[in-house]
């Protein structure tokens, strides 16, 4: 019988749109090493997503989490963005449990909770 993988090491990586008005940080593994998707649905696609996809938990809301703006596209869920400066945020199915945060739009500071 084999031994269960030990679980990943997630690493924490600071976000904001543009403008700084929607903030936060999501936990992954290493970027270095962790796959970053390019989905192929029309809308992922015509806005340039690139999505990693950690477990709801693992994202942290500072700022902005409340403001932002919806577009609900057919059966994918909720494509979320900053209100003032547009940058698209992430996709939540809307089930509790897929939430995918585009990695394109964003800065990122590599291990940090500290914005």
């Amino acid at each position: 019988m084999s031994e269960p993988s030990p679980p990943q090491e997630l690493t924490s990586y600071a976000a904001k749109c543009h403008c700084g008005a929607v903030s936060f940080t999501v936990k992954v593994p290493s970027l270095a090493n962790h796959k970053v998707m390019s989905c192929n649905c029309s809308q992922c696609t015509r806005s340039a997503y690139l999505n990693v996809y950690p477990k709801p938990q693992d994202v942290t809301f500072h700022a902005g989490h409340d403001t932002m703006k919806s577009y609900f596209y057919q059966n994918m869920g909720a494509f979320k963005f900053c209100p003032i400066c547009g940058s698209s945020v992430l996709v939540d199915a809307g089930d509790g449990e897929d939430i995918a945060v585009n990695v394109s739009d964003y800065q990122y500071s590599i291990g940090s909770d500290d914005l």
